[in-house]
């Protein structure tokens, strides 16, 4: 009989104790964020350039995997999907970052 009272009860707890989890994470993500773009201000250094190149990243991360999983799905009797995707997602971030050097130096003048 207490057997099926402790489960409904620790299921909901752990359910509480996960979405806690998030919103402590989240939390720290935002004041931490906060902290650094005052610590930029108080630098005289301008908060927005610090902007992260995280969505771009996984973009092309996702993107490379795709066309690796399919350009080796499309070989013949080819177990080297994952091999190819890891290949085009690294190629793709590798082409990013030479594009997104070129562009900083035609920027800056240099």
């Amino acid at each position: 009989m207490q057997s099926n009272f402790l489960s409904p009860l620790l299921f909901v707890l752990v359910i509480v104790l996960i979405l806690m989890s998030i919103v402590a994470i989240v939390y720290l993500y935002i004041t931490a964020k906060n902290r650094e773009r005052l610590a930029l201000i108080e630098k005289g250094m301008n908060p927005n350039l610090s902007r992260s190149d995280f969505w771009p990243h996984a973009g092309i991360i996702g993107g490379g995997s795709a066309a690796g999983l399919i350009v080796g799905d499309l070989l013949p009797h080819s177990t080297y999907g994952p091999l190819f995707a890891i290949l085009f997602a690294g190629a793709g971030l590798v082409i990013y970052n030479v594009i997104r050097r070129s562009k900083m130096r035609r920027d800056s003048g240099v």
